[in-house]
């Protein structure tokens, strides 16, 4: 969200983030000072080394759940010389929300989006923006499918004693609901925002973007194609660290053009502390495998996935070869080969075991996975290449997963720079 909203012009300020790595990755791409905010509870003469004039922004590492609003209000006054905000953004983890997860009724993470609205309350924001997954629609409360979601709606919308007061912009699923392929990123993803207004200014008004990607639009989706055809070339187990693919060998104006240079740091100049250099790469290592997951993947075709392609397998009477490469339990979610000239499929936490590059037998390296979430090519992604999935400290594959891409944010972020623009606020910070 923060790389988007940059693109946009508005300012990240302050960050909260609990996972070590995530934090790290963020603190590094966006030259973010991290305060451990478990070492401040121990000693909070900690706080003081960051209540000094300054403008790069402040990670808090640490459970938003304890930390206070009053910390973040400090923060923005002796730091920033600021009391208040132009935006507040939440991304609630949504494994309780998701299709894909246990969906309890009593998870503890049902209620983290409190926390966006509790801060946004306190610093008295001009707006607030929440995401989830499309899954939350129809998360149960109380036993009925989609309770959650009117619940939440109406808790954002709730009135308190002396404290600011917003309205959401709408609650139209229809509306609220955008779709990642139509702003230019070459993957089928669908993710809900609500954006809040803030009552003291009526004369606000939000416009949700419009996709200029797709069929009867201005442009044609970006393909897996388009996004990282242009990387070298690595087998199974295998890094690159050179970029020599010439851009200008591109058609001008055609969307994988605009596409790649977007993600070498054309859309903007790369942050300066980075030191971006454009012969250069990161995070382009492929994952090793082993003989029989390589014989496997040989047998996937475009399109494929590990269930499809057994199948297929099995009824031009190659059971040998199922029986030998594949395993006894199949899942359609994995081992799935991209198509070369389509977007891909949605990107998850999980995408490590669940792409197949579309050409070669192996599966995606995290720089691969990165440009299919639109993320540009200086960023930096900290922490372990790959560790279990179990593991409460991300590796890169779930850090790239589990966010927004960036150029979906960068299409709110214009949105909402024009209805900053109503208000008198001068410059957008979040």
């Amino acid at each position: 969200m923060a790389t988007g909203f940059r693109w946009a012009g508005i300012q990240p300020l302050i960050a909260v983030e609990w996972s070590y790595w995530t934090a790290q990755t963020y603190a590094h791409s966006h030259h973010a000072d991290i305060l451990d905010f478990a070492e401040y509870q121990r000693d909070p003469s900690l706080l003081d080394a960051f209540l000094q004039p300054a403008t790069n922004p402040v990670l808090i590492y640490g459970d938003i759940n304890q930390v206070p609003s009053d910390v973040i209000l400090q923060l923005l006054k002796a730091r920033y010389n600021l009391e208040t905000v132009d935006i507040v953004t939440g991304g609630a983890p949504c494994e309780s929300f998701s299709m894909a997860g246990t969906r309890k009724e009593q998870d503890k993470r049902n209620h983290l989006y409190q926390n966006i609205i509790r801060i946004a309350k306190d610093v008295n924001a001009t707006m607030f923006l929440f995401e989830n997954v499309k899954g939350l629609f129809s998360k149960k409360m109380d036993g009925k499918a989609g309770a959650m979601y009117q619940f939440i709606c109406d808790e954002f919308e709730e009135d308190q004693d002396g404290k600011p007061s917003f309205r959401l912009v709408s609650r139209d699923k229809s509306q609220v609901l955008l779709k990642a392929i139509e702003y230019g990123v070459p993957q089928n993803r669908e993710r809900l925002f609500l954006v809040g207004l803030n009552c003291a200014y009526p004369q606000l008004a939000f416009e949700y973007p419009k996709g200029q990607y797709g069929p009867d639009k201005a442009f044609p989706y970006v393909t897996v194609r388009d996004a990282i055809t242009d990387l070298p070339r690595i087998a199974a187990g295998k890094a690159s660290t050179r970029y020599t693919f010439d851009l200008s060998s591109l058609g001008k104006g055609s969307v994988r053009e605009q596409f790649l240079c977007r993600m070498r740091g054309d859309l903007a100049d790369p942050p300066r502390h980075l030191a971006f250099d454009k012969h250069t790469l990161t995070a382009h290592k492929a994952p090793g495998h082993t003989k029989k997951m390589l014989a496997r993947f040989e047998r996937i075709k475009q399109g494929e996935n590990m269930k499809t392609a057994s199948e297929r397998l099995r009824k031009i009477g190659k059971q040998d070869e199922v029986e030998a490469y594949f395993p006894h339990k199949l899942y359609a979610a994995r081992n799935r080969r991209l198509k070369l000239d389509e977007p891909s499929f949605t990107v998850t936490s999980h995408c490590l075991d669940e792409m197949i590059h579309p050409t070669a037998n192996r599966g995606l390296s995290p720089r691969e996975a990165a440009r299919l979430q639109s993320f540009p090519d200086w960023y930096v992604f900290e922490g372990p290449y790959v560790s279990f999935h179990s593991d409460p400290e991300q590796d890169q594959y779930e850090q790239i997963g589990d966010a927004i891409p960036p150029l979906l944010a960068y299409a709110l972020g214009q949105e909402i720079v024009k209805t900053l623009s109503l208000s008198s606020t001068t410059s957008a910070r979040l």
